[in-house]
């Protein structure tokens, strides 16, 4: 039996200590961050620009978008990379488009944010702000070259 292979683009937008996430509709898990399913026609980041664009009313553009984490799960029915990318804005209200998926949009303290996430956007929020976050600021106050990639 052939695995079929999933390829998923998923969003931290960050603002100092929150990070943007979406509520769900009727989850116990009840946020996520926005992406999805990269189609066979698109790279990783035209997905994430047309997955968030289609969840809610905002455009990214893709040199704001730094990729920093991929997490890979394997079945012996599928296989599945989440690719994240990071992108720094400032909080504003997001009207959210799938009204049948999501609730709204919030941004949240990222440890706040954690308890109600899958663990595999647990993870991402939590190697972010433990580890991306923190070369960023020495970056930006001491001029240190920054990782542009972290894959587990």
């Amino acid at each position: 039996m052939k695995k079929s292979k999933v390829v998923k683009s998923r969003l931290l937008a960050i603002h100092q200590s929150k990070v943007m996430v979406l509520q769900k509709v009727g989850k116990k898990r009840k946020y996520t961050l926005p992406g999805g399913i990269k189609k066979n026609s698109e790279t990783e980041i035209q997905a994430l620009i047309r997955e968030t664009k289609e969840e809610i009313e905002l455009d990214i553009v893709d040199l704001n978008c730094t990729f920093f984490l991929s997490l890979v799960k394997s079945s012996t029915e599928e296989f599945i990379n989440r690719n994240y990318y990071y992108i720094h804005m400032e909080p504003m209200a997001i009207n959210v488009k799938e009204k049948e998926k999501f609730k709204k949009v919030l941004w949240l303290n990222w440890k706040k944010a954690l308890e109600h996430m899958d663990r595999s956007d647990q993870l991402a929020v939590k190697t972010y702000f433990k580890n991306v976050a923190d070369n960023f600021q020495n970056h930006v106050k001491y001029g240190h070259k920054i990782s542009s990639r972290i894959a587990m």
